[in-house]
């Protein structure tokens, strides 16, 4: 049978930034896949940063289970962290077989996923001899979370025809900064590296790049906090000169409240920035 022709992300194109929350890419992987990225590549040339894989019940997502398995190596002998990354790899396995149809894309995606927990089984099992997880540390196991979403990702936008390359951040901080003085200066950097680091993708290919970007000065979570995939997206598109981020979440818009616990929430049809601003301030996404 003749190969589906795949689509490319054209260079002469305006720059449109998607960074997709977890929800989204554990329950909408097939849209965003199939029609909300292959749809903006006739218009644009596009970026695609992620979350970690999430469901409706924020304590199932993949950064939560990770937050517990990195406590669980300094003495919670209720939480065994092996089984918590043996089962965030199965649920990520059952995605592969569920979204891809290519066996060898599948077989090719399975693979890497499995080394991937592997590398963090031994890492948390060293944590563990130790009896030590440093700001770093933790850093690297919660960051596995995009990786796999990334790497997911990508690869189900192969199968559906659309040219996409895994784009792992983590190794981008390649200068010494004082973690009690990250200024606009840093900022600034990360920025340009991550533009850099993109623009060194293949002619055609759509980046998919993790929301994680490496041991931070200080530590991501503790510096940035778990907000962190927002900021990163923001800077890249900062970086690459991008006509438009677009922050994509699993709901049609800006709520009265949070649909998942308050039922009679309601759509706002108008909302003004200052007002968008007031709520982020008090903890609405």
């Amino acid at each position: 049978m003749p190969q589906t022709p795949k689509i490319s992300n054209p260079a002469n194109k305006p720059i449109l930034v998607l960074k997709f929350g977890g929800t989204s890419v554990g329950k909408f992987i097939q849209n965003i896949c199939g029609q909300i990225i292959p749809d903006l590549l006739k218009t644009h040339r596009v970026i695609v940063v992620c979350s970690a894989r999430s469901t409706d019940v924020k304590a199932k997502g993949t950064t939560t289970r990770l937050v517990k398995a990195s406590d669980a190596v300094l003495g919670d002998t209720s939480v065994d962290f092996q089984q918590i990354v043996q089962d965030i790899l199965d649920d990520h396995l059952d995605a592969v077989q569920q979204s891809i149809t290519n066996e060898s894309i599948k077989r090719d995606l399975s693979e890497s996923l499995t080394n991937v927990c592997r590398r963090l089984k031994v890492f948390l099992e060293a944590a563990e001899v130790i009896n030590e997880v440093s700001p770093k540390s933790k850093d690297i196991i919660v960051g596995t979370g995009e990786k796999l979403a990334c790497e997911y990702v990508a690869a189900v936008l192969r199968d559906r025809g659309v040219d996409a390359t895994y784009v792992n951040l983590e190794k981008a901080i390649d200068r010494h900064f004082d973690p009690s003085h990250l200024d606009q200066t840093f900022y600034d950097y990360l920025s340009k590296r991550f533009a850099q680091l993109i623009n060194e993708c293949d002619s055609g290919c759509v980046p998919v790049v993790t929301g994680y970007f490496g041991p931070c000065p200080g530590s991501i979570l503790y510096s940035i906090g778990r907000g962190y995939t927002d900021l990163t997206a923001a800077l890249i598109a900062v970086g690459v000169g991008a006509q438009e981020l677009q922050v994509w979440k699993e709901v049609d818009g800006i709520f009265t409240a949070d649909p998942r616990k308050v039922p009679s929430a309601r759509l706002l049809k108008i909302i003004t920035p200052e007002e968008a601003a007031e709520l982020t301030y008090y903890g609405s996404e």
